[in-house]
Formats: structure tokens, C-alpha cells, sequence
């Protein structure tokens, strides 16, 4: 049998509607793995969301592309404080969740990201965020630092990790795992691992959850 991906009417289906089905904990009855949805941001900006699992039966919305604009992880070269301390995550939870609609605002819930940095249990409440090299690659060195992560089955495959973003097409994008003092680590042009200094400015590509 075909896996065939469906375009899904946020206009037919409800934020609203999405957000009740998620909290009465059947969510996957109205949305698949691989499924898409467009919103428009306040900008302008056309986005396309993809619906992705983790094998923890957690459901994740992605967007299929980067955003248009590059953004930087922190000003200095640096990731000390890891997620929780960078100037992204401040970023995506101010300015563009502000750039969201706004039936679709009221209903993302805050995310618990949690990351061990210096030995240290480091948890964050997030309505947006980056993904974590776990959520894309699945398990690697970086596993034992991301305890509560598993890989999203939308990634298994490289070409489905490559994005786009604004006229440089395909290009390198943001995770929120940090790498050595300097870096944090990316996804590549080619959908591979790699990383670069925090201070750089690359594709930014949002997650959130109902």
C-alpha cells in the first residue's frame, strides 16, 4: 500500500479543533505522520508545517522548510548554559511565536525540553523550540545528554532532514544540542550531521506541540 502524504486544511480542521483532539489524547486519529499544514505568519511569510512522531507516541509539528531569515544561536561564540541560555530560544518564544496566528497561538503547548549540561539537569518549558540532534539523528554521542529525546520517524532518512531556506536553497539549520564550547550542532545541506559556532547565523526550523 502507497504511504501517500495529505495536505491538511487547517481551514476544514481547526486549531481549535486539533488542540481538543490532542488533549482527549487522540490526535493520531485526525493527523498522520507526514501530513502537512500551511499557515501564514503576520509577515507575510508562507510556512508549511509537517507532522512528525517520536517513539515515545509524542506528536511534534516541524516546519518543512527553514524560515526566511537566518538567525543566530547566541551573540558570542558560545553555548555555556546550553539551550536555556541562548539568545535562539529567547528568539523563537518572543519574536516569532508573536509572528503566528493567532488561533493557532492559544493553543501550542509549552514543551519540557531537557538537557544535562556540566553534569547538570537543565529543564526548559517551550512553546517554541529547535530540534534536538536526537529528535533528527537518533541515538549518537550526543544521546546521554538529551535523556527525554527520541528520534521523530519523519528523519529517518536523509533527504527528508534537508530544508530550504530563503534564496540559498538547501541549507544548513539549527539544533538545540550543543557541540564543544564554541558550537552547537546542525543538520547539513546534504541532511547530514555537522555543527558551527554559535555566533553564526543559519537556518532556523521551529517545532512546537499541541
Amino acid at each position: 500500500m502507497l504511504n501517500v502524504k495529505r495536505t491538511v486544511e487547517v481551514s476544514q480542521t481547526s486549531w481549535a479543533e486539533l488542540k481538543e483532539a490532542a488533549e482527549a489524547g487522540k490526535l493520531t486519529e485526525m493527523l498522520h505522520s507526514g501530513d502537512t499544514l500551511g499557515i501564514t505568519l503576520k509577515n507575510g511569510e508562507d510556512v508549511v508545517l509537517v507532522v512528525g512522531q517520536d517513539q515515545n507516541g509524542n506528536v511534534f509539528f516541524v516546519t518543512q522548510d527553514c524560515l526566511r531569515e537566518e538567525h543566530r544561536m547566541n551573540r558570542d561564540a558560545t553555548n555555556r548554559g546550553g539551550w536555556a541560555a541562548t539568545e535562539m530560544r529567547r528568539y523563537l518564544n518572543s519574536d516569532v511565536l508573536a509572528l503566528l496566528p493567532d488561533d493557532l497561538q492559544a493553543v501550542i503547548k509549552p514543551t519540557t525540553i531537557v538537557q544535562i549540561v556540566d553534569g547538570e539537569r537543565v529543564e526548559t518549558q517551550d512553546k517554541l523550540f529547535c530540534l534536538s540532534a536526537t529528535q533528527v539523528f537518533g541515538n549518537g554521542s550526543w544521546t546521554d545528554k538529551e535523556p527525554e529525546d527520541t528520534q521523530l520517524d519523519i528523519f529517518h532518512r536523509e533527504k527528508d532532514r534537508v530544508k530550504e531556506c530563503g534564496s540559498y536553497g538547501t541549507w544548513f539549520w539549527w539544533l538545540r544540542s550543543a557541540n564543544n564550547s564554541s558550537s552547537f550542532r546542525e543538520v547539513g545541506d546534504n541532511g547530514g550531521s555537522c555543527y558551527s559556532n554559535a555566533n553564526g547565523s543559519d537556518g532556523v526550523a521551529l517545532g512546537f506541540s499541541l
